[in-house]
Formats: structure tokens, sequence, C-alpha cells
């Protein structure tokens, strides 16, 4: 099939669920269009213009917006919280942006242990609903990230080393295809279907709903240090001296932040255990880096969570995120870090920059999902990498800083035997093959799962943005 756009069609398109659905079409000028264009969080996506939001109530509502547009060709985008960083990723100009918003539910299920959770959710909200019942499920570390972004991307929580990805908790999924069909996929509806959705991101069509996995819950222990700039090497040595006592409690979690403003370094380390249990011995050497604040004790989920989204609020500016996978290795942490200090020094009358380590999960079933990382390549350290600005002048020099530093991080971890090929989706770049990153054998079954599920290639053509498999198929030739 191939997309043929033009603005007739898709002004055909527009009128036509505004007559079907009036109060949910919202055109510029109104002002829903702008609280919804406004609401995303880098500026990079503030500045795209749709032809129009539209906020269906229901699966059967996104599939006729769905049906719509592939009948007239017409591009379209989907939206879950809005905190994408590439530009595209959940808008498209001069198209029907699809705003899941409104598909808000949460239904718990306390005999299955599960809860059914619209894609339009926040995890702020789905916390808030959880916890008050004692329940937690494996979700963002950034309360106002959106389920459907950190689900499709595949999702680190704090519940990481003892629960693996987010994407690894979903029991089922229902979603709307390019054909316009509703169906769920599950182990024992569409497997196949299932099987591709771990880690296949936005091919296959629009996720409406997940049934998840939650856990009981009774609060947690944890918080945010602030550590001087000086202790930058001793921040690094204890991160790696932790991640592998995971191997024997995995309840533990921890992130190390290195934030950059006009050339000066700030450091966060978050501490976190998933039970409300303080001081543990597992925490010794990071609790000895010298800090100027500490403030631990127990806490929850939700406080935590909405600890990192005030840190990473938009601020006004235009954000760009990429990563690397390396093997835990203190020594190439620290290269690293040297070369982010350098460039956020060069960098620092335009840009800010954020450097991070994060521990990759590790699934309880691994072949169940796509990405083809295995117990033997030991502990994976993904390298979340950000620079933004406040101009529009410097996008592309973000991006070009982002790739030269990781290319050299890329070529020191190879000459070291530490490299690994995988690209975590949630923090990849525009620039990157996320898909190929999988390995072969995940690119031929997408590729199949694409041909059964989308025949017509409407999520390949007609949905611009994300990490598409007919991308990681023209890098192959």
């Amino acid at each position: 099939m191939g997309s043929v756009y033009t603005p007739c069609a898709t002004d055909n398109v527009i009128s036509e669920l505004a007559r079907e659905f009036p109060e949910q079409v919202f055109k510029p000028g109104h002002p829903s269009y702008l609280a919804s264009q406004q609401s995303y969080w880098s500026e990079i996506l503030k500045e795209i213009a749709p032809r129009c939001f539209f906020q269906p109530h229901s699966a059967a509502e996104v599939a006729r917006a769905v049906s719509l547009c592939v009948k007239a060709q017409c591009q379209f985008g989907v939206r879950s919280g809005g905190h994408a960083h590439v530009s595209g990723a959940s808008c498209v100009p001069d198209g029907v942006q699809i705003d899941l918003l409104k598909l808000n539910t949460i239904t718990i299920d306390r005999n299955n242990n599960t809860a059914r959770v619209g894609a339009g959710n926040t995890w702020r909200r789905i916390y808030g609903e959880l916890e008050g019942q004692g329940y937690i499920a494996v979700g963002g570390r950034s309360a106002d990230v959106g389920v459907g972004g950190f689900l499709v991307g595949g999702g680190i929580s704090f519940y990481a080393a003892e629960h693996g990805w987010g994407i690894d908790n979903v029991r089922s999924f229902e979603i709307v295809l390019g054909s316009g069909e509703v169906v769920t996929a599950s182990p024992d509806s569409e497997p196949e279907l299932f099987r591709a959705l771990k880690g296949g991101g936005s091919n296959f069509g629009v996720i409406t709903s997940y049934i998840l996995n939650i856990y009981p819950y009774r609060g947690m222990w944890g918080g945010r240090t602030l550590v001087h700039p000086s202790h930058a090497q001793e921040a690094i040595e204890a991160y790696a001296d932790f991640i592998p006592k995971l191997d024997v409690d995995p309840k533990g979690h921890t992130i190390v932040i290195f934030d950059s403003h006009a050339g000066e370094i700030i450091i966060r380390q978050y501490l976190v255990y998933s039970q409300p249990t303080p001081n543990l011995p597992m925490f010794d050497r990071l609790r000895k880096v010298p800090t100027l604040e500490s403030p631990l004790g127990l806490t929850n989920y939700s406080v935590l969570a909405a600890d990192i989204a005030d840190l990473q609020g938009g601020h006004g500016l235009r954000h760009n995120c990429s990563t690397l996978t390396i093997k835990l290795d203190v020594e190439l942490m620290r290269y690293t870090y040297d070369l982010y200090v350098e460039a956020s020094h060069a960098a620092k009358d335009w840009a800010f920059g954020c450097l991070e380590f994060h521990a990759l999960p590790r699934s309880p079933k691994p072949g169940e999902n796509m990405y083809n990382l295995k117990r033997q390549d030991g502990h994976l350290i993904s390298i979340m990498l950000s620079f933004s600005t406040a101009k529009s002048q410097y996008d592309q020099a973000v991006l070009d800083m982002q790739r030269t530093l990781l290319g050299k991080v890329k070529d020191e971890a190879i000459r070291r035997g530490l490299y690994h090929q995988f690209l975590f989706a949630n923090y990849a770049g525009s620039f990157q093959d996320v898909i190929g990153s999988y390995g072969e054998s995940s690119v031929k079954y997408l590729s199949k799962m694409t041909d059964k599920y989308d025949p017509d290639h409407v999520f390949q053509q007609l949905k611009p943005g994300g990490f598409k498999v007919e991308a990681a198929i023209r890098q192959r030739l």
C-alpha cells in the first residue's frame, strides 16, 4: 500500500470524525487543541501542528478513526502521555492526532492479581489508585510518563531486577489493527501477536488497554541523594559495586544521574528498596558516597516517581535522548563520564546535559519478548545520554554531539570487549536502529508478524514516528 497524502482527504476525515464525535474533535484555535499541543514534554513536539486532535472514549472509536484514515490514505499519530523526545514519535504534522487521554480507566481484579488500565493513563494516576488498595504495578519511575509509551518501549521500573521489564508484566493487550479490527493479544488469543508486542513497539496497531500483573504492596524505602561533583568517581564506583548485589537481593534498585547546567555537574543518586525495610547493608557503599543532601527513609513508589517527574520537568527545553548498551565495567563508565563532562563544558552556553546509567532488567522468561537478551550476557548497563537546548538553531548540534560521544564510547567498548548491540527504545535517538538491535531472528519474526497483522503496512506508512520494522529491514539490505 502506498501512502498518498492530500489535504482534501484529511479534511474529509476530520469532517466525518467531527460529525460522528462532535465533542471530541478539536481544531487549531480551540482551547482543547491548544491544551493538548502544549502538554507534550519536549518543546520540539509542542511545535508540531496536527490538523486536529481526536480524543476517543473507547477502542471502537479508535478503530473508527483508524479506518477513516486508512480509507483516505491520511496520516495519523497516536499519543499516550506525550513524554516522547523523538520528533514525531507521538504526534503528526498536518494529520489526524489520536489522543488517548480519555482512555484512562483502571479496573483491579483481586482474584487474578491484575489491573486493566487504559492506554491514556499516566503512572501517577495508576499508583494513586493501586497503592491505596495495597497493590503496585511494574511501571514508570517518572510519574507523568504515559502508560502506552513506557510499556511499548519496554519500561524500566524500580522492580526491574525483581520482575523484569514493564512489558514482561503485561498479561494481555487490547489493540486496534490497521484493518479496524479490535483484537485481544494474550498467550491464549493471538499468541504470535502477543509475543511480537513485547518489544515490537507500535508496528502493529494502536494499543488501547493493557491487563497488567499487580503485586501486594506495603510501601518502600529510599530517596534521592545529592552528591558533590568532586565525588563523581566514588559515585560511579559505588554504582558498579551495587549492581551485582541484585543477584542476591533483587528488591534493590539504584540510578546515578549526572546533570550539567552551564558546565557545572550536579550528581544525584536514587536508592530504592521495594519493601519498607530501611538501611540494608547492600546500600552501604552507595550511602558512603559523601552527600550534600540525603533524605532517605520510608516512602512510596508514587512519591519517588513524583520526585523524578519534577526533576524531569520539560522546563521549556527541546529534549533529545540517545542510548548505548555496555557490559558493567567501572572503567568504561568513567571513560563515558569524562567524555560527557568534556562535551557538556564545550556546549555550556547553549545546551543542558544529562548522563544516566541504568541496569537493564533481566526478564523472568527472556524467550517471551523480542530483545534477545541472555543471562550469560551478564549485567548490562543502558547509558542514557541527553542534551537539551532552548533554541531550535541548536537541534542538529545536540544530535551530532550525542552521536559523536556515543560513537566514541561504542568504539572503546568494542575495543575492551564490553559492547552489546541492544538499544533500549525508551532512551533511543531518532538516528538509532532499535528494532535491528534485537538481532536477526527478532527482525525476521517481527517482519513476519507485520505481514500477518498489518498486511497493508498501515503502521509502517500512515503512522509516522516510532522505530519501524521496515526501517530495520532496510538497514540490513
